[in-house]
């Protein structure tokens, strides 16, 4: 069972984030569903440049879109009293590892279990 003073903490983390997120989105001046087209410039290397920015650009955007939507489903579980229990198995995810990231969705078991799969495809 999570402290109150734990719960407390990670939602102001996650509230603090899901703002901060928010800007950085807004100042990218782009969602996740927005994609533009390259520009044409006037020579292939600036053609090369601003193709590279605008796939970084993007690229950038996508893990944004993503962290927020773990923060915002993070949040959601704090609402409906189900945060820090691991999607996968069901079990506790240890404090430690919500205390440096209160979106987690996994415990370390899991997690780690994920990310062997992953690295086999």
């Amino acid at each position: 069972m999570l402290s109150e003073r734990l719960l407390q903490r990670n939602k102001q983390s996650l509230e603090q984030a899901r703002s901060r997120l928010r800007t950085d989105l807004t100042r990218m001046g782009m969602t996740s569903s927005q994609v533009e087209r390259p520009g044409l410039g006037t020579h292939m290397a600036d053609q090369a440049t601003e193709v590279f920015e605008q796939a970084r650009d993007l690229a950038v955007s996508h893990q944004l879109g993503h962290t927020l939507e773990l923060v915002d489903r993070a949040l959601e579980k704090l609402k409906q009293e189900h945060y820090g229990a691991c999607e996968a198995c069901g079990a506790a995810i240890d404090p430690a590892r919500l205390k440096a990231l209160p979106y987690a969705t996994h415990c370390m078991s899991c997690q780690a279990r994920q990310e062997q799969t992953a690295a086999r495809r």
